[in-house]
């Protein structure tokens, strides 16, 4: 699997051999302790292939009985008929592995085989099994240890030694809002689809990746332990939270929220987290996990997958693909992406991090067909150096799209907004745009919302292996509903000073508007409804008198049945002018 997040770090003198000195101390203490009580050797694995589904007691008739209501939806919605493929493995089968005393640890329905723990003496037992069509030697995993404590000490080294400075051009999104994810946020104009009121909400998200630590207890999390946040373990690790950050890390840019810190690309999304990642190991059954946690997110009804895994060399050499194997329909994982595709979810995996290795491509399974591969750019939309590059074996355009993975903020496991590196970062942060684009569009398919998407990017007319069609303008993406230069719900500007504030609408459309002025942390200091009518512009100005303003950055949110607009002020004696104009 590749996961990729550099350590930027910059400092001078004593400081510098100061917080060495700890971390390299804090290393040589820890990471004996961690080889000494979590060191695990797996047994072989196997994965079984059945001839069929006979003894099945289901049937495409009637799929409710295997399906959940959700995952039904999903494909009515988008005219997808159930199929054969979709049935479950048969129990029959199943039941008769396990009579032989082997351990399964997963089915995989599209592919209608099992992956079992078994040795040499259990598989000789099966031969006789004429429902049995082939089985497929995995090698052990090698000697593996969790990396928490390293981890950990890692994100502390990181803090103090402070971070890259990532001051620089903003897009256009607020910082006294999107904080630090200003800058990756603006690139894109996701604050655009913020603005207008869709964030996420509705839709579910399937991230799979390795371990969660923390993300049961992180702050940019809060709002999502409130309503839940369901969770599977598809790895042989124990628990899901207690073990590597990298899934964290990637879960803080799609889901933080975060105010004046950092806000995720889809904040208000529900998650399902699905750990397929085997830490300390590379080997064929990696693919298998993830080919399990995708199904799984497909019978659950998730709207889309993000993951920021990728699958190129293994443990045992001579599993290795090789770039004839990228053409979305050698790779096991990557025909599970499309096929997951064909089921109407939208699938975003990162392109890799290998592009300034001698490997330079995308891995397993980026090369899918029906998918958005993600690659990643510089705060000057510039490639970053190690970005994996297509195109496909069989000549098709890959990565399919771009966005910031260079000095990408997230929330480490300290609780801190931390920069990171990797196309690990990028995928999250298209990722929850793409599912606010489709909030924005529900009527629309999984592959009309791909089609829109990189028709919004800035090398569509002509893409290239490098970047694809480009980096997406969802601000563009979302002016098929709303024209830039014809209808949107409403204008805003606002002036603000010392005296209070004056708030300016024009809106598109009459009837009545809902107007709300909050504080950055969500509390609200100022609510009323209007009338307005349809290209008279309201004016509406509040003394400091009549509200107890404080200094700082304030929200001004207004709804009507068209959908919402946002606008930002502050008190600093300036004009601050509409991001909707």
């Amino acid at each position: 699997m590749m996961k990729c997040v550099f350590l930027l770090v910059h400092s001078n003198g004593f400081l510098m051999f100061f917080y060495k000195t700890i971390f390299l101390w804090g290393i040589c203490w820890l990471f004996p302790l961690c080889l000494a009580g979590q060191i695990r050797i797996a047994h072989d694995r196997y994965r079984i292939e059945f001839t069929d589904k006979a003894h099945s007691t289901y049937s495409i008739d009637h799929p409710e009985d295997f399906l959940s209501p959700r995952s039904l939806q999903r494909r009515a919605k988008q005219g997808i008929p159930v199929t054969p493929a979709d049935l479950p493995v048969s129990r029959f089968y199943v039941d008769s592995l396990k009579r032989t005393g082997i351990e399964v640890l997963h089915v995989s329905r599209w592919f209608n085989s099992a992956v079992v723990r078994a040795g040499e003496t259990d598989m000789e037992r099966l031969k006789n099994m004429d429902f049995i069509g082939k089985s497929i030697f995995i090698p052990s995993e090698t000697p593996k240890h969790e990396e928490d404590s390293v981890q950990m000490l890692l994100d502390l080294l990181n803090f103090l030694l402070k971070q890259k400075d990532t001051a620089g051009l903003s897009y256009g999104a607020p910082s006294e809002y999107y904080g630090k994810s200003a800058q990756q946020t603006g690139m894109l104009n996701g604050h655009i689809l913020h603005q207008y009121g869709y964030s996420g909400h509705d839709m579910l998200i399937a991230v799979i990746d390795a371990g969660f630590y923390g993300a049961d207890s992180l702050s940019g999390f809060a709002h999502l332990h409130g309503k839940g946040l369901p969770v599977r373990n598809f790895t042989d690790h124990k628990g899901i939270y207690g073990t590597d950050n990298h899934g964290a890390n990637v879960l803080s840019i799609i889901a933080a929220k975060l105010p004046g810190q950092m806000i995720g690309s889809a904040p208000d999304a529900d998650y399902v987290l699905l750990r397929s990642e085997e830490t300390g190991s590379e080997t064929m059954a990696e693919e298998d996990n993830w080919i399990a946690a995708i199904e799984y997110a497909d019978s659950i009804g998730a709207d889309l997958v993000s993951s920021s895994l990728g699958y190129s060399e293994f443990d045992t050499p001579e599993h290795n693909h090789v770039w004839a194997d990228l053409n979305g329909r050698t790779a096991r994982a990557s025909r599970a992406a499309a096929m997951a595709a064909a089921r109407g979810m939208i699938v975003c995996i990162s392109a890799g991090n290998a592009g300034n290795k001698s490997w330079k491509y995308i891995a397993v399974p980026a090369d899918a067909d029906s998918i958005l591969t993600v690659g990643a750019v510089d705060d000057r939309k510039n490639i970053a150096m190690f970005s994996s590059t297509g195109p496909t074996a069989d000549g098709r355009i890959k990565p399919d799209v771009m966005a910031m993975g260079e000095k990408a903020a997230y929330q480490n496991s300290l609780g801190h907004i931390a920069t990171g590196d990797g196309t690990s970062y990028s995928t999250p942060l298209l990722a929850g745009f793409v599912a606010c684009l489709w909030q924005a569009f529900p009527e629309k398919t999984n592959m009309e919302i791909i089609g829109i998407v990189r028709q919004s990017s800035d090398r569509h007319s002509s893409p290239d292996s490098l970047y694809g069609y480009g980096i997406p303008d969802f601000a563009k993406a979302l002016s098929v509903k709303y024209p830039l230069n014809g209808f949107v719900p409403y204008r805003i500007s606002s002036i603000a000073d010392a005296s209070g504030v004056t708030v300016r609408l024009s809106p598109a459309k009459h009837g009545r508007t809902d107007i709300r002025i909050r504080t950055l942390s969500g509390h609200t200091v100022y609510h009323r409804t209007e009338y307005v009518h349809r290209h008279n512009a309201y004016e509406m100005s509040l003394s400091s008198k009549e509200v107890a303003f404080l200094p700082g950055t304030y929200l001004i949110e207004v709804r009507t049945d068209a959908g919402k607009a946002v606008e930002y002020f502050s008190f600093e004696n300036q004009e601050i002018s509409s991001p909707n104009e």
